[in-house]
């Protein structure tokens, strides 16, 4: 009986283990996923605003409710202007 109870004990162990990588591998997925949401729909919206699509005054609005240090990644914003970059667009 104390055997079967220590290998129950290293059997529930080791799920116990592989169950909490799954958990962060799951975790680390949906973080990755979430970021490039964000990614590709800036990158969307950068684009647009440069060509026109979406008016100029999209950027001004969303960066003032931006932190202060992510409003430093677009000091041109005042003026309307979508900041060019590598890859605007693609």
């Amino acid at each position: 009986m104390t055997l079967d109870l220590a290998k129950l004990a290293q059997r529930r162990a080791a799920l116990e283990s592989r169950l909490a990588h799954a958990t962060a591998a799951l975790r680390d997925a949906q973080r990755a996923d979430d970021t490039r949401r964000k990614i590709v729909l800036g990158g969307t919206a950068l684009a647009a605003i440069r060509d026109g699509v979406l008016p100029a005054w999209v950027l001004p609005t969303l960066v003032v409710r931006m932190s202060e240090r992510d409003r430093l990644l677009f000091p041109d914003a005042a003026s309307g202007q979508a900041p060019e970059f590598e890859g605007a667009g693609q």
